[in-house]
């Protein structure tokens, strides 16, 4: 039966021996901090833990301790006392790894995304929280004594990274004080902040001058759309693509741009699959453009992938945009 309450979890950690936690695909800092987190308060007090992501974690989050102890390939002889999937949505964000669940005695969800599906015995899914590491924070003081500093760097940089820098509108009280917090247990902002944002490849600079050059502009100067293709990873020097890292900040240039209140970025993952991200300010909810497509997310960061290829999918999108402001549902 499912059910909610963080007592629930705690009982499960303290009485379990072997977990799994899982981050969801094409993972960001506040899923892989969480993880990160959770796994080191976990083994520091005496349990076994094996980490799980479908995809590689973001070169800039490197730093944090344990983060290669991520696993694409499942224990199928494992068996858990609890599965424990963090900033995930919903099973289809849990990718190649959705099939551990099976392999558990307790499947439990922490999540702070609205869209939030519920998927699992225990949920604890709070759209308040600015992240799941704001959450993650809680369980770990109702759960441990300590609270060791590779946590809480890890915490931070899951806070740090869902709110852009404190930027964001879901940035909360309970952000701002959890992170004084961490900073009092021996944080050293300056050198998060280098390490997650001012480490930058020159690849990625390169790549940024390409897709800056992709903008389009709708709708009387609202909608704001930018595109990223494989062949632009080729000129810009990568000899991978399809890294979530790669991009990541570069939408902020077209919804930061005057008088645009929703931006669109269209990357290519396959000919006819297009990932797209959402990024609004006040007159358009992100995530219920999103959830037309499938997605979710926030009111004003969102995501979605569309089986189309990018042409297709930009005349979907805009064509939804319209709508919106239409009125029509």
């Amino acid at each position: 039966m499912k059910s909610d309450g963080l007592l629930s979890v705690i009982e499960i950690l303290k009485k379990g021996r072997q977990f799994a936690i899982v981050a969801h695909v094409m993972p960001d800092g506040d899923t892989i901090g969480s993880c990160l987190a959770l796994m080191g308060v976990l083994k520091e007090n005496g349990k076994y833990v094996d980490l799980y992501c479908q995809d590689n974690p973001p070169d800039n989050l490197k730093f944090l301790q344990g983060i290669h102890e991520f696993r694409k390939n499942m224990n199928v002889d494992a068996e858990y006392d609890a599965v424990i999937c963090l900033d995930c949505s919903d099973e289809a964000r849990l990718g190649e790894c959705a099939g551990i669940l099976g392999n558990a005695a307790h499947t439990i969800n922490i999540d702070h995304h609205i869209s939030n599906s519920k998927y699992a015995d225990i949920n604890i899914v709070d759209p308040g929280a600015s992240s799941t590491a704001e959450l993650i924070y809680s369980l770990i003081k109702k759960f441990s004594n300590t609270i060791s500093l590779p946590v809480c760097e890890a915490l931070y940089t899951g806070i740090v990274t869902d709110t852009g820098g404190f930027e964001f509108s879901n940035t909360t009280p309970a952000a701002h004080r959890i992170a004084a917090e961490l900073v009092e247990y021996g944080v050293d902002v300056d050198r998060i902040t280098r390490l997650i944002y001012k480490n930058i490849p020159l690849e990625k600079v390169r790549l940024l001058g390409i897709v800056l050059n992709s903008l389009e502009i709708y709708m009387d100067g609202k909608v704001a759309f930018l595109t990223v293709t494989r062949s632009m990873y080729q000129q810009a020097g990568f000899t991978t693509d399809n890294n979530d890292s790669s991009t990541e900040g570069m939408i902020n240039f077209a919804i930061d741009i005057n008088g645009v209140e929703c931006a669109a970025m269209f990357k290519q993952i396959e000919n006819n699959i297009t990932k797209v991200g959402f990024r609004t300010k006040t007159e358009i909810d992100a995530s219920a453009l999103a959830a037309r497509f499938g997605g979710g997310g926030h009111a004003r960061a969102a995501g979605c992938t569309i089986e189309d290829d990018i042409s297709s999918s930009k005349n979907l999108v805009l064509e939804e945009l319209k709508n919106m402001y239409d009125g029509k549902v």
